[in-house]
């Protein structure tokens, strides 16, 4: 994951509510060798920028099961 490029700012688009990235089966997240916290897409195998899996979502979003 660490070495994902980031989503596409176009790719995404702002959201208030709860369909955003983290509530989406496609999250992920991990951490790289310096401890610092990798979010990402594992469908689009993309890193998402801070803050986005909070307030952000793609046409690509799905419930989790």
């Amino acid at each position: 994951m660490e070495e994902w490029d980031f989503v596409d700012d176009r790719d995404l688009q702002g959201w208030k509510g709860g369909v955003v990235c983290i509530t989406c089966q496609h999250f992920a997240y991990g951490v790289d060798r310096h401890c610092h916290t990798l979010l990402a897409c594992n469908l689009r195998r993309r890193q998402l920028a801070q803050d986005d899996h909070l307030k952000k979502r793609c046409k690509l979003w799905a419930p989790t099961s």
